[in-house]
């Protein structure tokens, strides 16, 4: 008996079309076969802050999440749809030693649909990813080789294979292997992949020592250094370019051409063009010199050293720390053994940050361990007085062996208290912290049917401060409270209503106006844009 044969015809249409719209080369995995997510839901997400677990003063920039990242990437997609300039994450690289738990269970090495499993857990996530990410955003994604091929192609699917950017390759170990193996794995990968690559704009590698090339100063001190114009080497023959064999008009008024020592017929090494730019520019530089025994004319280009010397960064990256040193970093900061088998260097992190070169990003880490990205971002402020935020999303990772495990909590945000306030190293010296905060949220389900009923107040506040870009802050007003360009009616009793009629002739023209009965507050307020609650956030949410 086929397994078909229980199928009606519809349900087999479904299938078909299915088929056909998949068959291309890419990746097809068995997802009709494999135990559905239990995170995918229909289920509005809100977010509870904790300012017990938070850190610094309110309102607070930065944020982290504990919940499935999956709900909180959906709470996200509210308020930072098209808003994220950068996001890294390193997820499970599936290896079957414990490492990525499906459904509250680790997937072995054994079980059947290994790959289609790990395959459909990242897909749901990265798809809601790409949603988040700003048109000139750009993802990292750091992966080994137990994965490597498949989540290449997994993300040619979700991001298109047009905007790929790179692959790193990044040496996690520095110390050699005494096991018994003839090969053993020295590096992982990032994957780098553009939301939309014609708009994505990186930095180049500040590379200082370039300017040594410059060896020769103006009366001004300017460095500079001139270049032969004349081709040499491999295809500086006139042959190899005719177009770039032409006169060029010297000093004394004679016509110079490029010649070889030898008497070659050379070519120049740009063409008349750029020359001529040159010319105009004066940077065109002519000096004498003896060729096949009598004296000549030949021509250089001037260049003068670039203010901010970079170049392009490898895509070899051997000159970070390796895990060790991470690993020793973890064990100075928590004074415990090891908390994290692979766990990424600062350093590594800032190095994409530095790709990325936005002084302002938002960055989104919503695989995020031991929090090394908020680290990551919290250095570099400090080094270039930037205000990059940070969102950072972690799971308790409890199982049914481990019910009481919260690695957010006590791991992640722990790292980032740390971090950002100061703590005593293993040593018992005291190190300074870096300054700024976070808000602690948890991510909570609700029932779409149940939104009216079960959303509160303080969620609600949340989500309304999010969505208008501004710090969060405590829901501590009552009925009625107002922020930038926004405000929120939680209830209509007198002490609400007399709130807002004070706050009514300062509204900003532009204002939003949330509340529970819409048609009330608009025959009191007019003038503003009135947004229903939860009509309005259910909307935002989506499916």
């Amino acid at each position: 008996m086929s397994r078909y044969d229980d199928l009606d015809r519809e349900t087999l249409i479904r299938l078909l079309q299915r088929r056909d719209a998949e068959r291309q080369l890419g990746l097809v995995w068995e997802r009709d076969d494999i135990e559905a997510d239990r995170a995918l839901n229909d289920d509005y997400v809100a977010l509870e802050l904790n300012p017990a677990l938070s850190h610094g003063d309110a309102p607070w920039n930065n944020l982290i999440i504990e919940g499935d990242n999956f709900d909180a990437l959906r709470a996200l997609r509210i308020s930072h749809k098209g808003a994220i300039r950068c996001i890294y994450i390193d997820p499970p690289y599936n290896t079957g030693n414990r490492d990525f738990v499906y459904n509250d269970r680790f997937v072995d090495k054994t079980h059947r649909f290994r790959h289609s499993l790990w395959l459909e857990f990242m897909y749901r996530r990265l798809a809601l990813a790409k949603e988040l990410l700003a048109d000139d955003g750009v993802i990292f994604v750091s992966i080994d080789d137990n994965e490597l091929f498949r989540l290449g192609m997994l993300m040619d699917r979700v991001f298109g294979p047009d905007n790929f950017v790179a692959q790193f390759i990044w040496r996690k170990v520095d110390s050699p292997n005494d096991n018994k193996v003839a090969i053993t794995p020295d590096h992982e990968y990032l994957l780098c992949y553009a939301r939309q690559s014609d708009l994505l704009h990186l930095v180049q590698k500040e590379a200082p020592e370039i300017v040594a090339a410059y060896g020769q100063r103006t009366e001004d001190g300017t460095r500079y250094r001139d270049r032969l114009l004349k081709k040499n080497g491999a295809n500086s023959l006139r042959s190899d370019r005719p177009t770039m064999f032409f006169p060029i008009k010297g000093p004394d008024g004679t016509d110079v051409l490029p010649i070889h020592d030898n008497g070659e017929e050379a070519r120049w090494a740009k063409g008349a063009e750029a020359v001529n730019v040159h010319i105009a520019d004066g940077t065109l530089i002519w000096k004498e010199r003896e060729k096949l025994g009598r004296v000549v004319w030949e021509p250089y280009t001037r260049e003068y050293a670039p203010e901010d010397p970079s170049r392009p960064w490898p895509t070899i990256w051997a000159d970070l720390p390796t895990m060790r040193q991470a690993k020793a970093f973890l064990r100075d900061i928590f004074h415990t053994a090891d908390l994290f088998s692979t766990p990424k260097p600062v350093e590594l992190i800032e190095r994409v940050l530095r790709v990325v070169g936005d002084k302002n990003a938002v960055v989104l880490d919503f695989f995020a361990g031991s929090g090394t990205t908020a680290h990551a971002v919290a250095n570099l402020n400090a080094e270039d007085g930037g205000t990059r935020k940070f969102i950072l999303v972690s799971s308790t990772e409890a199982t049914e062996d481990t019910p009481d495990k919260n690695l957010c909590r006590d791991v992640c945000a722990q790292r980032v208290r740390k971090v950002l306030g100061g703590y005593t190293n293993a040593k018992g010296e005291a190190i300074a912290g870096l300054g700024g905060g976070f808000a602690y949220l948890r991510a909570r389900r609700v029932p779409q049917h149940r939104l009216a009923v079960k959303l509160e107040h303080a969620e609600i506040w949340n989500a309304l401060q999010l969505l208008h870009g501004l710090p969060l802050a405590p829901w501590t007003m009552g009925g009625f409270g107002h922020a930038d360009g926004m405000a929120y009616l939680a209830d209509f009793r007198d002490a609400s209503l007399a709130r807002l009629h004070a706050w009514l002739p300062a509204a900003p023209a532009d204002a939003a106006l949330y509340g529970w009965a819409p048609e009330r507050l608009r025959e009191l307020a007019p003038e503003l844009d009135v947004r229903p609650i939860p009509e309005f956030l259910r909307e935002r949410f989506g499916r």
